[in-house]
């Protein structure tokens, strides 16, 4: 069997899992799944088919080796290979240059998580803290994945809120699961086996989704088909129900809320003379009144409800919208702050409860030049620059941890966007859409290659040692030595001088874990806090001692930051359904009828694992379509069709199944964009077909895009 080396899972997943790799001569023969005994009365950390297809991914003939210089024009992925020093020399030169002639603001630095997902050292820090001390960069300034979460929870509670601990589930008596799918995103290494637990107890499931997801299959008592970027709508006409029925915890509001009459009046059609009843609500969301109206009374009813608001309603043209009227909701039910309850959404307390819990990461300050823009305009603003807008006029991409073409609206844009830029690098391990655009392509590990610690992604009290499993392939390198290597070249003092095991034994110092050396023997480290943490339970239970940060101290269901700023149409003071800019009653529905839903894959993170074998066995990249639809266009189980709108087209080969509702189709995000001889795209890849538009709060827009689709 050779050694057996407990490490664990790094992907931008929504889990950190465990994983046992079995090593022989140095190299592996074998990932199995953690069968570790609990010395807590937690669950086992295991992993997914993606966490066990890292075998494939270490090992894929198409890895990057060596080094290499594009030859030929920018985009055709034609690359010799050079050295290392011819390399490196080669980008410290160009960054220097594009600093002296144009100043560091137009060095944009594109980082993402895909490999620098390892959670305390191989992290984003790693080029953040480059580019700092090189004078500072252009960098995106949202989180694509819940920026509307974040921009409604800092306008409603003056702060981002950490979910509760997952014990929390156990203890409602009703859970709401609004357009989130955790058998598939997981939402934290376990997060279903407690979903299961409640399930088993007796919870009852709702699931408000356009799809009859894995989720809802599992444990759906009752599916609400929703139409995408319309889910507001319904929640506002649920608030009216429950105000005019008598339903709300008037305690509750009149203790720890402001602004609730506001929102009151807009319900009721006081403010624009249109009550916002469920019948208002049918016609726009496609869900009948009286299903809006029983789900409303169930919820106002059935004490403690769990209200789990998904991040993908939030990825819509008013996406903020939809995470402020469902934090309102559970606050005029009194869900807020209780066990068993929800503040109605759903957020990492890794992101929100601090610096996983106290041990940090590489340190890195701000950068020095403060200029930002929505990550999901990258490509807008190297088009535009300052002419148009933007902070900065960029002349060069520096590409870490992102298959940034790829992964963002309207490909085609970004493909102009990288051909006028005047030097682009990319560090990577396969040759991703991305990648064929670079002018220096560096091969770096996976991180079974290298040292670190793994911690929670998004919930859970562990920690993993995340040891080198094996020497670096081929002439490989991680993130961290490239940069180190550059900052010796570019005289740039301070950046790194600490081995990874040096870096490590630090942050251990700093944690609950008593000893470095054991920590390294036993491969895993639980803890449990005092006691399981409710989110907001402290401003609930001593309001006095710990007011919200808000200009009143209370819930702003009405936000005074947001009267303050003066847009009421665009970002109102109270949540409100504002129709989003192509939403299916908009004209432009005649010619594109069907609204599409971009989700996540089960056989892939993102973009990563597209090109592993074991995974795509598992699942065709397809485009889900409803019966009726599929019959009206001649359209059968397994027809290549044609997808497109007037952004892009793709073909894609259709699933037609009942578990979408009719109107709306699915296509998986991540796809390797793989275009033929006239720019259409191959592999399903769905952002040929969106915008790169974003909300109002800076979210962004990638679902219920506009599409027509006929069979080829």
């Amino acid at each position: 069997m050779g050694e057996l080396i407990t490490t664990g899972c790094s992907f931008d997943c929504g889990g950190n899992c465990l994983l046992k790799v079995y090593v022989e001569e140095g190299r592996i023969t074998r990932i199995a799944p953690d069968d570790l005994p609990d010395s807590l009365a937690t669950p086992q950390l295991r992993p997914c088919a993606r966490g066990l297809a890292h075998l494939q991914r270490v090992y894929a003939p198409d890895r990057l080796r060596y080094p290499s210089r594009r030859v030929g024009e920018r985009g055709e992925g034609h690359f010799e290979s050079i050295s290392w020093d011819e390399a490196l020399d080669t980008v410290a030169s160009e960054l220097a240059r594009i600093k002296e002639t144009y100043g560091p603001q137009a060095i944009f630095n594109l980082c993402g998580s895909g490999n620098l997902d390892s959670r305390l050292h191989h992290t984003l820090a790693v080029p953040m803290r480059f580019f700092e001390l090189f004078g500072g960069y252009t960098g995106g300034s949202t989180i694509i994945s819940f920026q509307s979460v974040v921009y409604a929870c800092r306008r409603t509670f003056g702060m981002v809120v950490p979910d509760s601990d997952r014990e929390n589930l156990l203890k409602s008596r009703l859970i709401i699961m609004w357009g989130c799918n955790p058998a598939v995103t997981i939402k934290g290494t376990n997060t279903n086996w407690y979903l299961a637990q409640a399930k088993e107890k007796g919870v009852r499931f709702i699931f408000v989704d356009p799809i009859f997801t894995e989720s809802a299959a599992a444990l759906a008592d009752e599916w609400i088909p929703i139409k995408p970027g319309t889910d507001t709508a319904a929640l506002i006409a649920m608030a009216y129900v429950i105000i005019t029925e008598d339903l709300c915890d008037r305690a509750f509001l009149d203790k720890y809320t402001f602004g609730f009459d506001r929102f009151q009046d807009y319900c009721l059609g006081v403010e624009d003379g249109i009550a916002k009843t469920p019948a208002w609500a049918e016609p726009i969301t496609g869900v009948p009144a009286e299903t809006i109206a029983r789900l409303a009374r169930e919820y106002a009813t059935t004490k403690p409800t769990n209200l789990r608001a998904g991040w993908a309603p939030g990825r819509t043209a008013f996406g903020e919208q939809f995470h402020r009227a469902a934090i309102a909701l559970a606050a005029i039910t009194g869900n807020v702050g209780i066990e068993g309850g929800s503040p109605g959404l759903w957020l990492p307390d890794s992101f929100a409860g601090g610096e996983f819990y106290g041990v940090g990461t590489i340190p890195f300050g701000p950068n020095p030049l403060r200029k930002w823009l929505p990550y999901f305009t990258w490509a807008d603003a190297i088009l535009k620059g300052t002419a148009g807008g933007y902070p900065s006029d960029i002349k060069m991409a520096y590409i870490v941890g992102t298959n940034i073409l790829n992964q963002n609206g309207d490909i085609n844009k970004g493909i102009q966007a990288l051909k006028k830029l005047e030097f682009v690098v990319v560090h990577e391990q396969f040759m991703t859409p991305t990648a064929r655009f670079a002018d220096i392509l560096l091969p770096v590990t996976t991180h079974f290659e290298r040292e670190d610690i793994q911690a929670p992604h998004e919930c859970g009290y562990y920690f993993i040692y995340s040891p080198k499993v094996i020497e670096p392939m081929y002439e490989c390198k991680s993130d961290l030595e490239i940069f180190t290597e550059l900052a010796h070249r570019l005289g740039i003092e301070g950046y790194n001088s600490k081995s990874d095991e040096e870096w490590i034994r630090g942050f251990v110092a700093n944690s609950p874990m008593p000893d470095f050396e054991a920590f390294k023997r036993q491969g895993v480290y639980k803890f449990s806090p005092p006691q399981p943490q409710v989110a907001l339970s402290e401003q609930i239970n001593e309001p006095e001692k710990n007011p919200f940060p808000t200009p009143s101290g209370k819930i702003e269901i009405y936000s005074q930051d947001l009267a303050r700023r003066g847009n009421p149409e665009l970002l109102p003071a109270i949540p409100k359904y504002i129709e989003a800019w192509e939403g299916p009653h908009h004209p432009l529905a005649e010619k594109y009828p069907l609204l599409m839903a971009t989700t996540h894959s089960r056989r892939r993170a993102n973009s990563t694992l597209d090109n592993i074998p074991w995974l795509r066995e598992l699942e065709r990249q397809t485009v889900w379509i409803n019966p009726r639809d599929a019959a009206a266009r001649g359209i059968k189980e397994g027809d290549e069709v044609r997808v497109f709108n007037d952004i892009g087209t793709l073909r894609i080969p259709a699933k037609v199944t009942e578990r979408i509702m009719p109107g709306v189709i699915r296509i998986d995000e991540g796809a390797w964009y793989d275009p033929d001889e006239r720019g259409i795209d191959r592999a399903g890849s769905v952002n040929v077909l969106c915008k790169d538009t974003v909300s109002p709060g800076g979210a962004a827009a990638t679902n219920a895009i506009l599409v027509q689709l006929e069979k080829v």
